[in-house]
């Protein structure tokens, strides 16, 4: 794996339109059913079905990248928890060797779902909670319940400590204008037992988001080396930015993914980047994506991805205690 991740990154630094032909990560939309209506999201512009991912295409994901991949990310553009056999489809990745992770909002952390978290020996969690009061959090998070999200979390949090539970926990908060101002209580608030990394992130989006678009610096995108999603209907998209997929790759119903990540189509996309030649890609003309500095590329690839996505939030929340 070592090995596949180094050439990843001599690919992408290099700035050849092909690379290894699995990544070391990708995300599988398992639903894009979700319950809130937050402002910032682009879920907004989605006009796609609403639907949870067939078990026996998720299975065939699984089997098409078992050995490959190291890590699977089980959301795109809904909320996990919402999909009935989340927890099946936990288990059948966890079955073949796969790490998983999930971001969830919060809403729907039942006691029952708590417990089924961790029978399923799922690996990875971020709480997505945007704002450290009532009134900034229920501003941003239209349809939750700032009190009710809190106790989720909370209670979360003890039944891990209790049981003794290693499921990496993340706090996470977006800055952005109704936020900037809450980000040290935020901070302050869940800095606490069973919080494994607390991330302050730059909110971003792709394409033209009302008072959320900015502009990008010109420049390939790692993302299209590293990040491919697979929606609930199977199509595949170049990144975690596609909520329409504008720009499809090809369908695992047809292909593996091995084949769909150095397609012609995938090629000539990584491509126009090296080329800085963004004409007719709307999607990333205005995507202000984090692009990570080539050292960090370098860095990561001595480290599994599970090392990586653990060390990071770690990081982030020292820096985060420094700065705020």
């Amino acid at each position: 794996m070592k090995i596949k991740r180094l050439k990843l990154a001599a690919d992408y630094l290099l700035k050849k339109n092909r690379t290894v032909s699995y990544p070391s990560h990708i995300g599988i939309e398992t639903t894009n059913n979700c319950n809130l209506d937050c402002i910032m999201c682009p879920r907004h512009d989605m006009t796609r079905p609403v639907q949870d991912m067939d078990m026996e295409l998720f299975k065939k994901i699984i089997n098409d990248i078992k050995g490959e991949v190291e890590m699977v990310w089980l959301q795109h553009y809904g909320e996990p928890f919402l999909d009935k056999k989340i927890f099946e489809k936990i288990k059948y990745a966890k079955q073949n060797g796969l790490q998983t992770g999930i971001s969830s909002n919060g809403t729907a952390l039942s006691s029952d779902v708590i417990e089924k978290i961790f029978e399923s020996d799922h690996d990875y969690i971020i709480f997505a909670f945007d704002g450290a009061s009532k009134e900034t959090y229920e501003k941003i998070r239209l349809g939750a319940s700032f009190e009710h999200v809190t106790s989720n979390i909370k209670k979360f949090l003890e039944m891990k400590i209790k049981k003794n539970e290693d499921v990496f926990t993340v706090l996470q908060l977006i800055c952005m204008s109704e936020t900037e101002n809450e980000i040290q209580d935020f901070v302050s608030q869940w800095d606490i037992d069973g919080v494994d990394g607390i991330r302050i992130r730059q909110i971003t989006h792709s394409g033209n988001h009302g008072k959320f678009k900015n502009q990008s610096k010109k420049q390939p995108c790692y993302w299209l080396w590293s990040d491919p999603h697979i929606q609930a209907d199977g199509t595949v998209v170049p990144c975690c930015q596609d909520v329409n997929a504008v720009y499809p790759i090809g369908n695992i119903n047809e292909q593996s993914l091995g084949e769909i990540w150095n397609s012609e189509k995938m090629t000539q996309l990584r491509q126009k980047h090296i080329d800085g030649n963004l004409e007719g890609l709307s999607l990333c003309q205005n995507c202000n994506m984090y692009q990570p500095h080539p050292a960090l590329v370098v860095g990561n690839s001595f480290l599994d991805y599970t090392q990586t996505s653990r060390l990071v939030p770690r990081a982030e929340t020292l820096i985060s205690k420094l700065r705020y």
